[in-house]
């Protein structure tokens, strides 16, 4: 899996970028999958998010849409031109389903209803790691 692609080939650790409710798990998530195969970025800003993606330290973003200063989907489509496969998961209260649509036209990874628990986040950056892990095998062969 990913950790047998870092050993290998002896690449940075996953890169989670992460605001809202899913930065008050990223110390919890560290601890967990443990600092050799994630590094999560908090951020309180979408200038920060950008950054971020600008400098290609983020292999997927957890956005919460409470926190967001702009629109979560228009953040999105700013990401996409940046990186169009980047892996994006969207925090949302209750998303409607012209959001639901609009969010997976824009290739977000998945939408999470909100309130988000940890281990739904496990579940959300386990998967994402996984879709990673085919990618870089899919690159090699």
């Amino acid at each position: 899996m990913v950790a047998q692609a870092i050993q290998d080939n002896h690449v940075n650790p996953f890169g989670l970028v992460v605001s809202g409710e899913a930065g008050e798990y990223a110390d919890a998530l560290s601890l967990i999958v443990g600092p050799q195969l994630l590094m999560t970025y908090k951020v309180d800003s979408d200038g920060e998010v950008i950054g971020l993606v600008q400098a290609g330290l983020a292999d997927a973003v957890v956005l919460d849409e409470a926190v967001a200063q702009i629109d979560v989907l228009s953040l999105l489509r700013m990401i996409r031109r940046l990186n169009e496969s980047l892996l994006v998961v969207l925090l949302a209260r209750s998303p409607d389903s012209r959001r639901l649509e609009e969010a997976l036209s824009l290739a977000a990874f998945s939408v999470v209803v909100k309130p988000l628990r940890l281990e739904e986040l496990l579940v959300q950056v386990h998967r994402m790691m996984i879709r990673l892990n085919t990618n870089i095998r899919k690159d090699r062969f």
